[in-house]
Parts: structure tokens; C-alpha cells; sequence
């Protein structure tokens, strides 16, 4: 605990590992969507993360020098060299140790084969994420009675919200065939051009390789007398044959992906058996409320009216998908049920509150048991409004000083 506080101290002196800037990529079809979005009653915002949400804008990224500064970057790496921590990779967690009411360690797999057990001294922290968190509350023996019995886990802490509320952003996303002008990487990262990225990216560090998926983003409002944004757009200067397929087209194009920022659809994560290493039963549940449909449709709206302006004709050619053919409402949203993708933002399954379906309390203990803390995006009760890689790691940080604070 001592190398941790000290450890965290450097970090605080230091001002934090982590810094958001705007991405430095330029290109004229930025500034023409930039224009397009005023020309269609969005303002231009240059910091979506100060005062106001709305607008389009350069995307803001933790990338330096073309690489991403993840949690394992920034965090992991620089304490890999303290004698108080050991990283066992290609490892396989079975299930949390208890003893009695209280979570002594965890049973685990290493990639040789051979089971082992790791015994906390203090609390074991979970940081599995909503898919596997509460997979492995559940083969531990804690969660829904019915979900246990039925693999025949004896139920060792019944809480009937763990593997619920599972929420995430479904995203369409609506394809564009635009004018060659060197504008997207279809055109400068294919064949030859792409051999040139990957050259330049080991040189330089910036290029294709060393971009978020869009460096533009959108936060609109779907309708009128919205108090916030209910929509975020990313629009990627390039165009992929299939999402089982990411090449590249070999025409220009763009590729505009919508989601609801707060939907209200609700899923869940359910153990399939008592083998570890069987995947659970996903039930995102996308499209199941209303509101979700009808904000879906109008935000494909929203990018075919920005499409539209008059900032977008030198570049605009034809809309590839769903295409021009799917107008009305139904047409939209079959469309979106047979194509849409996730945005990987699940959250909710271990959820933080009070009530009875609550899996943890306010400072992230699972309810009703000893030494055991969730601290990862399960633990949300709802999504974010926008990405979820920031709010994860401020859960990672929080929880830190929670650990701290109730070892003191």
C-alpha cells in the first residue's frame, strides 16, 4: 500500500498521465463539414468538453506522438517495476474465493494449464468489465437464483441485478461515395499509399495509423426543447467494404456513424454453463423502447440534412447505404436492425445504487458482502453521454482512492 500512495503522489505531482488535445490531422473536408453543420444550424465547437456539449468539432483524443495513452500505457507500465505488484497475462479466471460473507481471493487458470489461487490481504477489486464482471459474480455464486440454478451453481449471495441493465450504443452507420479529390484515406491508404502510412507512422508518428476512427465529431439534438445533445455523430474520412471485412473501398467515401446518446434500451449478461471459458449469453436488446427508434431516425436525417448543404457539394456523390432508396420511417429502421454495429460502450451490468437490483454501493462494494469491490464500466447505472474510455478510467481512479481511504 505504501508504493501505491507513493506512486500515486509522483503521479499527482506530475499532473496526471493522461492529456487531451485536438486531433492534428488537417484536410479540406473537415472544414467543409464544419461549414456544412453551421449551414445546418449546428454551431461550431471547438471543446465539446468545456461548456457546452453541442455542436461539430475536432475530435479530442489521449493520443501522443501517434500513439494512444491507455490505461496500460499510463498507468500499468510505469509500476511495472514495484516489488508489491505481479501482472499474470493469458490467465483465466474461474471464480472469487469466499468465505462466508467475505471475498478472500480469486481462483484462476494460467495458460499452461495449472489452477491457482491468489489471496488478498485487503479486498479483491474486479475490473473484469460488464461482460465478464458479472459472468464471474455468476460463476462464483452470486447473482439471480434462477440464472445459478439452472447451471447448478449453488447460490452463494443471491443479487438479482447482477448481469441486468446492460446498455450500449447501437450505431448505424450511414455510408457516403464522395468526389475524388484526395480527401480520404480510400484514395490514400490502399496498395501503395497504405505501404507509405505505415512508413511515415514509424517515422513521424502521424498519418492514417495514428488517427481515433473519426476525427470529426457531432453532438446534435434530435428535436426541438432538448435541455442537451441526445445524438453524437463521428464522421470518418474513409469507407470499409463490411464490418467482417475492413478494407477499404477502392472509391472515396465517408462514413458517418450515429448513436443515441442515452438509450433507453435495456439488455443483460447471463452465464451460458459453469465452464469459464464459455461465453455468455449477450441480450443487448437494442431498439426494444420506442424512443430509441424514433431518435435512430432522426439522426440519419440529421447527417443526410448536413450531407445536403451547400458547404458539402464539392465533395458530395451518393449516399452507398442504406441509400437514397430508404426514406420512410420503417424503411430507416429495418435498415438499421439488419446493419447496425455497436459502439463497444457497454455498461450497467454490475449497476451502482440503493435499491434492491443495485449490485454496488456508493463506493463500489458489491452489496451485501465483504472485501469485494467492482470498479470498472459495469458499475454504471447509465451510459455516459458520449464515449465511455475517460469515464472508465475516472472509475479506475475513484475507486483507487476509495481503497486507500477505508485501508487507512
Amino acid at each position: 500500500m505504501e508504493h501505491f500512495e507513493r506512486g500515486a503522489d509522483e503521479w499527482r505531482a506530475q499532473g496526471g498521465p493522461l492529456r487531451v488535445s485536438e486531433v492534428p490531422d488537417r484536410s479540406p473536408l473537415y472544414e467543409a463539414l464544419f461549414r456544412a453543420g453551421v449551414e445546418s444550424g449546428l454551431p461550431h465547437n471547438p471543446d465539446y468538453n468545456g461548456e457546452s456539449q453541442e455542436g461539430i468539432c475536432k475530435t479530442q483524443a489521449t493520443i501522443s506522438r501517434g500513439r494512444r495513452m491507455s490505461a496500460d500505457r499510463c498507468y500499468l507500465r510505469p509500476a511495472r517495476g514495484r516489488p508489491n505488484l505481479e501482472v499474470v497475462s493469458g490467465a483465466l479466471a474461474h471464480r472469487l474465493v469466499l468465505d462466508g460473507r467475505r471475498c478472500t481471493g480469486i481462483r484462476y487458470r494460467r495458460r499452461n494449464g495449472r489452477e491457482e489461487e491468489a489471496l488478498a490481504a485487503c479486498e479483491v477489486v474486479l475490473c473484469g468489465g460488464s461482460i465478464n464482471s458479472p459472468q464471474l459474480l455468476e460463476l462464483s455464486g452470486i447473482g439471480r437464483p434462477d440464472v445459478l440454478g439452472e447451471h447448478g451453481i449453488e447460490v452463494a449471495h443471491e443479487l438479482p441485478g447482477v448481469g441486468e441493465n446492460l446498455i450500449d450504443h447501437m450505431a448505424p452507420r450511414v455510408v457516403w461515395r464522395l468526389k475524388p479529390r484526395g480527401a480520404t484515406w480510400n484514395e490514400r491508404a490502399r496498395g501503395l499509399g497504405l505501404v507509405w502510412q505505415v512508413l511515415r507512422y514509424a517515422a513521424t508518428g502521424g498519418g492514417f495509423l495514428s488517427l481515433p476512427s473519426a476525427p470529426v465529431l457531432a453532438f446534435l439534438r434530435s428535436r426541438e426543447g432538448l435541455a442537451a445533445p441526445d445524438v453524437q455523430v463521428h464522421f470518418a474520412p474513409y469507407a470499409i467494404r463490411a464490418p467482417n471485412d475492413r478494407s477499404l473501398l477502392p472509391e472515396p467515401g465517408m462514413t458517418c456513424t450515429t448513436y443515441v446518446l442515452r438509450p433507453e434500451s435495456r439488455g443483460s449478461v447471463h452465464i451460458r454453463s459453469r465452464d469459464p471459458s464459455e461465453a455468455p449469453a449477450i441480450r443487448l436488446n437494442f431498439l426494444s423502447d420506442p424512443l430509441d427508434r424514433r431518435v435512430l431516425v432522426d439522426s440519419v436525417r440529421w447527417v443526410r440534412r448536413i450531407m445536403a448543404t451547400r458547404a458539402m457539394d464539392d465533395f458530395r456523390d451518393a449516399e452507398l447505404k442504406p441509400g437514397a432508396e430508404v426514406g420512410s420511417d420503417d424503411e430507416i429502421v429495418g435498415w438499421i436492425r439488419a446493419t447496425a454495429e455497436t459502439a463497444f460502450h457497454p455498461v450497467g451490468t454490475c449497476r451502482m445504487g440503493q435499491d434492491a437490483r443495485a449490485v454496488v454501493d456508493e463506493r463500489l462494494r458489491v452489496r451485501g458482502l465483504e472485501g469485494l469491490r467492482v470498479a470498472d464500466g459495469s458499475i454504471m447505472p447509465t451510459l455516459v453521454s458520449g464515449n465511455t474510455n475517460a469515464a472508465c478510467i475516472m472509475i479506475g481512479e475513484k475507486a483507487s482512492e476509495m481503497v486507500l481511504a477505508d485501508a487507512a
